[in-house]
C-alpha cells in the first residue's frame, strides 16, 4: 500500500515540476532531489510490503514513508499555492521588490521543509537496507498508464452455477397462498451466495407475475428501521415517494402494514444478522391474513427460527466440487478457450481452498483470469494456505496480488457503510481527487480524461471478483458494493495500513449499533489521513479536533451535528475530499471554507443551508463541486465559480439566487472560463448566461433547470458543443403549442426532457429530437392518443404519463412500437379505460408502472413482460412491476458508469 502512495506522489510533484516550474521558483532544484529520493525508496518499498504482515518492524517503517510522503506533496502544493498569485499580480514596481523578498523567504522556508524530508527519507533507507530489505524494480504489470481503449458499454452478470434445486424449492414456497409460511428464509455461511439465490428466485416468471409489488432492503448490521421502512414503501408505492419521506416512524409502521394486507406484495429483507435488528421491524410485517410473502437471508438459523418458526427455513449448501469447477470456468476462461489436463489439475487443487464458497471461487477466478500463469497462481496461494480451506486467504491474497494503483481504490470503499449501494461515478471522482489517478495514467490530447481512467480501475476491481455492481435501465454501472466479507477484508487492511479511520459513533442511548470491529479507536501512532463518520454526533471534539491536521478525505453518513464540525474548516487544511451530505447546517457555510485551498471534491448534495460564502473563489483546486443542496430549499450563490478553472463537474441548486458581483447587465453567475467543465447540472437561464455555454467547449454532460424558454434548444445547436453526450430540459409553467415544441427538431444531442403543462397536440415525431432517451409528460391534458406518435421515436428507453397527461379513453401501441422501451409509468390517468397493445410492441419492456388509473381494468395482454391479462387492484388500479433480464456475457466486463 505504502508502493502506492510514494508512487502517486512521486508522480504528482513530477507533474507539478513540469505544470507548475514558474511557480517554483527558488526550490526547483529540491523538488527534484525529492522527487529522486521518493523512486529509490519506493524500490525498497516493494520487498518491504511484502515482509510488513508478519514483521512488526518493517511496519512501522512502511507507515513513517506513506506519511513522508504524503507530507512531501502537501509541502510543495501549499507553497506553489502561496506562490502563484503573488507572481501572478499585475503590481507595481514599488511593490514588486517587497513581494521578491516575501518569496525569498518563502523559498527558504520550504527548501529548510524538503531538506528535512530527505533527511528522513535517507535514514528510513539506510535503516531498511541494513535490515536486509532489498531494492526491486517493478515489472509491467504494475503500472498504470493512458490506454486507449474507451469503456463505451456493460458487460455485469453475476455468474450463478447450481442451485437448481434451491430455486425450485423457494418458488414452489412463494407461489403458496399459506398463511402460516408467509416467511421464507434462506440461512449459511457468508459468501454462500444467499443474496444471489433470492435475486435469482425473483427473476422466475412464476415468482415476478405472483406479486403487484416487490421490494428489497439490506438490513445489515448498521440497521436503521426507519431506514428500512422508507427504502421498502418507496419501492412499493414510487408515486408516494414525497409523502413517504415526511412520514413519522409509527406511520411508517402502519403504512406498510396496511399495502402489505391490501396488496400481494414480496418484501426482502436481505442480510438481517440479529433477532433484534427483527425486533425493531417486525411490528410492520403482517403474519396473518395477508397474501404477501417476506424473504429472509441471514447468516444465523436462529435468527430465522425467530422470525417464524414454521416459516420456511432454507439452508444453503456449498458448492460440489464440479459446480466450484464450472463457476472457476466462468470466471477464469473464455468460451473459446480449452482446459488442458495441468490446468484442470492446478484448478482442482485451488479449488480445495475454496471450500465451496461461490464468493471464494468468483475471487480465484478473478486472479487466474488477469494471469495466463496458472502455475503462478497456485505456488503463490501455496504460500498463503496450508491444507485446509480458509476464504479470508484467498480475498486476502486478492487484494495482495492487486497492482500498487489499484489498492488504494480498493480500500477507499471500505469508508462507506456496510451494504451502501455507492454511487460510481460519484466514486470515481473522489478517486481522482484524492489522486489514486497518477497524472501518466491519462492523455486529454488523445481524449482519455482522468475519468476514462477511473473507470477502467473499477472495470479490473469488478474483473477481480472484488467490486459488485448495479445497472441502470440502460446497461449503465449505476452503483457499486462490497460484500460482507470482503468489506471485512477491506476495512482491516485500511485501518492496518493507516489508510482510513472508521468512527461508528453510539447512538442516543450509548449502544453501538453496528459490529465491534468496526468501531476503531481514534489513538494512533500514524497520522490520520482519511476519515469515515458514521452516525450522529462526534464525542469529544477537542480529541478529534487534533486527529485532523493532516485529514484529506472526510465523509459523513446518518451525521447531526453541524457545530461540531466548525473545527474542519479551521483545523483541516490539506482536506482534498469533503463529503458533506444530508446535514442541516446553521445557516451558512462559514467563510474559513476558503482557507481549504487543496480541496478538489466538495459535495453539499441533501445538506440545508442558505447561503455560500464569496471566500470559495479561494478553492482555484476544485475539480469536483456539488452545492445542490435540498430539491426545493433556495440558496443563494457567490458569484466565483468562474475561478475554479479546473472544474471538471458542477451541479448548481435546483433554486437558487446570485449575490453581489454581476455578470454583464444581470445578476447572473459567470461559467465562461470553465473550459475543463465537462458536467454541468441544474443550470438556469434565470441566474445564468445562456451564452457562457458556448465557450464551454469540453462539456460533455448538460441539465438544465425548469424553464418555459423552448429558444434555449435552437441556442445549443449554434454552439455545436462537440462532446456533448447528453443533455436534460425541464419546460413548465405554461401552455406549449405544437409549432413551439417543433423547435426541438434541430436538436440531435442525446437527451432527456421532461415537459410540464397544457399540449393543445404533440408534433410527429420527425419534430421531436430523434434520439430522445427518455419523455416525461406532465399536466399536458393531450386528447389525442400519444402512443402511435411516441412508439416512433426510436431511442425513447424511459417513457412517463402522469398527472393527466393524457385525458382520453384508449390507448394503443402498435407492433413494432417503441423498440427501445424499457420503463415505462403511467400515473394519475382518470379516464384512462383501454389500453391495447399489439403483439411485438415494446419488446425491450423491463418496468412497467401504474398507479391511480382507477378506470382502467386490465393490463393488456400485448405487454411483452407478462404472460396474460393482469387484474389491476380496485382501491386505485395500480401495481409495479419489475422485470429482470439476464443475458449471458464474457469473462471480461467493461465499464460505462452512467452519469448522476
Amino acid at each position: 500500500m505504502a508502493e502506492s502512495v510514494v508512487s502517486f506522489v512521486g508522480q504528482t510533484i513530477g507533474k507539478l515540476l513540469i505544470d507548475e516550474a514558474k511557480f517554483l521558483w527558488g526550490v526547483e532544484g529540491k523538488v527534484k532531489d525529492l522527487q529522486r529520493e521518493l523512486e529509490l525508496i519506493r524500490c525498497l518499498l516493494r520487498d518491504a510490503d511484502s515482509r510488513r504482515e508478519h514483521d512488526e518492524t518493517v511496519r512501522a517503517w512502511v507507515v513513517q514513508l506513506q506519511d513522508i510522503a504524503y507530507d512531501a506533496e502537501d509541502v510543495v502544493e501549499l507553497y506553489i499555492l502561496r506562490v502563484a498569485p503573488k507572481k501572478e499580480r499585475n503590481i507595481v514596481k514599488a511593490c514588486a521588490c517587497f513581494v521578491a523578498k516575501c518569496m525569498c523567504v518563502q523559498a527558504h522556508e520550504v527548501g529548510t521543509e524538503i531538506d528535512g524530508l530527505k533527511s528522513r527519507i535517507s535514514n528510513l533507507r539506510t535503516s531498511m537496507q541494513a535490515y536486509g530489505i532489498q531494492m526491486m524494480q517493478g515489472g509491467e504489470r504494475e503500472h498504470a498508464s493512458a490506454s486507449a481503449t474507451k469503456w463505451t458499454h456493460a458487460h455485469f452478470e453475476e455468474d450463478f452455477v447450481g442451485r437448481e434445486d434451491s430455486i425450485k424449492e423457494l418458488v414452489k414456497e412463494l407461489l403458496e397462498d399459506g398463511k402460516q409460511r408467509r416467511v421464507i428464509s434462506i440461512w449459511g455461511l457468508g459468501g454462500l451466495g444467499k443474496t444471489s439465490l433470492a435475486r435469482k428466485v425473483l427473476a422466475q416468471d412464476e415468482v415476478k407475475n405472483n406479486f403487484t409489488g416487490v421490494a428489497w432492503a439490506c438490513v445489515s448490521q448498521e440497521c436503521h428501521a426507519k431506514d428500512v421502512l422508507v427504502d421498502i414503501l418507496v419501492k412499493l408505492v414510487p408515486d408516494q415517494r414525497e409523502r413517504i419521506m415526511q412520514m413519522r416512524d409509527q406511520e411508517l409502521f402502519e403504512a406498510l402494514y396496511k399495502i402489505q394486507q391490501e396488496k400481494r406484495c414480496m418484501v426482502v429483507l436481505d442480510d438481517i444478522w440479529t433477532k433484534e435488528a427483527w425486533d425493531g421491524l417486525r411490528d410492520a410485517f403482517p403474519v396473518m391474513n395477508t397474501r404477501s410473502k417476506l424473504l429472509i437471508t441471514t447468516r444465523n438459523k436462529d435468527v430465522a427460527k425467530y422470525i417464524n418458526p414454521q416459516g420456511l427455513l432454507h439452508e444453503l449448501r456449498c458448492l460440489s466440487d464440479l459446480e466450484s469447477w464450472d463457476l472457476l470456468k466462468k470466471r477464469a476462461l473464455l468460451e473459446t478457450e480449452v482446459v488442458d489436463g495441468n490446468m484442470k489439475r492446478l484448478g482442482d487443487e485451488l479449488l480445495k481452498k475454496c471450500g465451496g464458497l461461490p464468493l471464494a471461487v468468483n475471487v480465484l477466478g478473478g486472479l487466474l483470469a488477469d494471469d495466463n500463469e496458472w502455475e503462478r497462481v497456485y505456488e503463490k496461494i501455496n504460500l498463503y494456505f496450508s491444507d485446509k480451506s480458509d476464504v479470508s486467504k484467498v480475498l486476502a491474497l486478492s487484494y495482495d496480488d492487486l497492482p500498487w494503483h489499484l489498492k488504494p481504490c480498493f480500500l477507499y470503499l471500505g469508508g462507506f457503510p456496510e451494504d451502501a449501494q455507492i454511487p460510481a461515478r460519484k466514486v470515481l471522482r473522489m478517486w481522482i481527487a484524492e489522486g489514486f489517478v497518477p497524472p501518466n495514467a491519462y492523455d486529454e490530447q488523445r481524449e482519455i480524461s482522468a475519468e476514462d481512467v477511473a473507470e477502467q480501475f473499477l472495470a479490473e476491481l469488478v474483473n477481480r471478483g472484488m467490486v459488485q455492481v448495479r445497472l441502470n435501465l440502460s446497461g449503465k454501472v449505476k452503483t457499486c458494493h462490497l460484500h460482507d466479507l470482503m468489506r471485512d477484508l477491506c476495512v482491516s487492511k485500511a485501518t492496518q495500513d493507516c489508510f482510513l479511520r472508521i468512527l461508528n459513533v453510539p447512538q442516543d442511548n450509548g449502544t453501538e449499533d453496528c459490529s465491534p470491529s468496526m468501531a476503531v479507536k481514534l489513538e494512533s501512532s500514524c497520522k490520520i489521513r482519511r476519515l469515515s463518520l458514521n452516525k450522529r454526533m462526534i464525542p469529544e471534539a477537542e480529541q478529534i479536533r487534533s486527529t485532523m491536521l493532516h485529514l484529506r478525505t472526510l465523509m459523513l453518513f446518518n451525521f447531526r451535528g453541524w457545530e461540531q464540525l466548525q473545527p474542519i474548516f479551521i483545523n483541516c487544511k490539506f482536506l482534498r475530499v469533503l463529503k458533506l451530505e444530508k446535514i442541516t447546517m446553521s445557516e451558512n457555510l462559514p467563510e474559513s471554507v476558503g482557507d481549504l485551498v487543496h480541496i478538489r471534491f466538495l459535495s453539499l448534495a441533501g445538506s440545508w443551508f442558505r447561503s455560500l460564502p464569496q471566500s470559495m473563489g479561494n478553492l482555484v483546486l476544485m475539480e469536483f463541486l456539488d452545492v445542490s443542496g435540498r430539491e426545493l430549499d433556495r440558496a443563494t450563490m457567490p458569484n466565483v465559480f468562474w475561478k475554479m478553472t479546473r472544474l471538471s463537474y458542477l451541479r448548481l441548486p435546483y433554486l437558487y439566487v446570485v449575490k453581489e458581483e454581476f455578470h454583464g447587465d444581470q445578476k447572473k453567475l459567470r461559467l465562461d472560463s470553465l473550459k475543463n467543465l465537462r458536467t454541468l447540472r441544474n443550470f438556469s437561464p434565470t441566474y445564468c448566461d445562456v451564452s457562457d455555454l458556448g465557450k464551454l467547449t469540453n462539456l460533455q454532460n448538460l441539465s438544465f433547470c425548469v424553464s418555459d424558454a423552448l429558444e434555449i434548444i435552437p441556442q445549443l445547436v449554434k454552439f455545436n458543443l462537440k462532446h456533448l453526450q447528453s443533455s436534460s430540459f425541464t419546460f413548465s409553467g405554461r401552455p406549449f403549442t405544437k409549432d413551439e415544441l417543433s423547435k426541438m427538431s434541430s436538436y440531435h444531442s442525446p437527451c432527456k426532457l421532461w415537459i410540464g403543462g397544457s399540449i393543445e397536440k404533440l408534433p410527429e415525431h420527425r419534430y421531436l429530437p430523434q434520439r430522445l432517451t427518455k419523455l416525461v409528460l406532465f399536466h399536458s391534458y393531450l386528447k389525442e392518443d400519444p402512443m402511435p406518435i411516441l412508439e416512433k421515436l426510436q431511442h425513447l428507453v424511459v417513457l412517463m404519463l402522469r398527472f393527466d397527461a393524457f385525458v382520453g379513453k384508449e390507448m394503443v401501441c402498435s407492433a413494432g412500437g417503441f423498440p427501445q422501451l424499457k420503463r415505462l409509468l403511467l400515473n394519475w390517468l382518470g379516464n384512462l379505460e383501454e389500453w391495447r397493445v399489439a403483439e411485438g410492441a415494446m419488446p425491450r419492456l423491463s418496468q412497467l408502472g401504474i398507479s391511480w388509473c382507477p378506470s382502467l381494468k386490465a393490463v393488456p395482454e400485448g405487454v411483452h413482460a407478462y404472460d396474460s391479462p393482469e387484474d389491476l387492484y380496485a382501491d386505485h388500479r395500480s401495481m409495479y412491476r419489475d422485470v429482470w433480464r439476464y443475458i449471458p456475457r464474457g469473462r471480461s466486463r467493461d465499464v460505462d458508469i452512467s452519469e448522476d
